[in-house]
């Protein structure tokens, strides 16, 4: 049974927010990454919209991942999207983590702990992965099924992508940006 037909809608003020998010952990002394939740709605339609995302402040966050070490530290990261859930009236859909340019390069698909992290969690259907890094191009390059920017203050570009499963298996599905009056942006 298929829960919800692609593409994937987020809102603006979940875009600005995992971009925020993205913005801080890059700009830390030592680069982190960022993690947090995705909540929202699956319609009659099928149609999923990710109304809100929230930034965790847990687990040990560093410039390569966001590692549990503990279960105690799990199932308090779980409690905690049940209660933010309840609290929005709106489903647990998943998480979002960011990949910070190191080295001048920066990972802009799922890691091998990724799409682990995302086969293990049974009630997480999509995970959202935003990439940013420092660049002087200010042209915005298109990416196939998902988002990109480019900020001009701080000269970072952003790439938005999400992914969801069937199965044991992960696939990219495609983004539409909704901004907060309804208009769909098809990029």
């Amino acid at each position: 049974m298929t829960l919800f037909r692609g593409p994937i809608y987020l809102t603006d003020s979940v875009v600005q927010e995992i971009c925020l998010r993205a913005k801080i952990g890059y700009e830390k002394k030592m680069k982190a990454e960022t993690f947090g939740f995705l909540f929202g709605t699956i319609d009659k339609n099928k149609r999923l919209v990710v109304k809100k995302a929230v930034y965790y402040r847990g687990g040990k966050k560093s410039r390569s991942g966001v590692v549990f070490k503990h279960w105690s530290q799990v199932w308090h990261a779980l409690n905690r999207r049940t209660e933010l859930a309840n609290r929005f009236r709106l489903r647990f859909l998943g998480n979002f983590h960011s990949h910070v340019e190191i080295g001048g390069e920066v990972f802009r698909g799922l890691s091998a702990d990724d799409k682990e992290s995302f086969r293990l969690d049974r009630n997480a259907i999509i995970e959202v992965v935003v990439s940013i890094w420092q660049s002087e191009n200010k042209e915005v390059q298109p990416i196939a099924r998902g988002l990109a920017g480019y900020d001009p203050r701080t000269g970072y570009q952003y790439r938005i992508k999400a992914y969801t499963k069937k199965g044991n298996r992960i696939y990219q599905t495609s983004i539409k940006y909704e901004l907060t009056d309804g208009i769909v942006i098809s990029v």
